[in-house]
């Protein structure tokens, strides 16, 4: 597999050629000017594993700020956080509880304006609003 190199001439023209490690500082001329073109250091393309990450010392794992060997590695640091893993659909179902308890809540809040708004009283507003509460 061949690398690919970016040059660029004093035109500003960029120029992309597939090259040897060998040859990649060998001369290169512009194809639209003629110019001298070159090397151009740019980012080198992250690798499948990602910076750094090789197979013998594991993963940089960002939510629990570890790297992380194996599976029973990940097991017991998380074990040591006080921290385990989520059942599937444990996520949202716990979103529809939150939408639930916020619907409840911004229902309960319109039953105290309206009833504040048509009485005037606070007092009147929260016993009708939560009647349990003993007001």
């Amino acid at each position: 597999m061949m690398p690919l190199y970016e040059y660029k001439c004093r035109a500003g023209h960029s120029i992309e050629k597939l090259r040897k490690y060998e040859s990649r500082l060998e001369e290169v001329v512009c194809p639209i000017c003629g110019g001298h073109a070159t090397i151009v250091v740019s980012m080198p393309a992250k690798t499948a594993l990602g910076w750094g990450d090789t197979p013998w010392d594991g993963k940089y794992d960002r939510g629990l700020g570890v790297r992380i060997r194996d599976k029973k590695h990940r097991e017991a640091v998380m074990k040591a956080k006080g921290l385990r893993q989520l059942e599937p659909g444990e996520v949202e179902a716990e979103q529809r509880r939150a939408t639930r308890e916020k619907e409840a809540h911004d229902a309960q809040v319109n039953k105290f304006q309206t009833v504040l708004k048509d009485t005037g009283s606070t007092s009147m507003a929260m016993a009708q609003t939560f009647p349990d509460a003993g007001v």
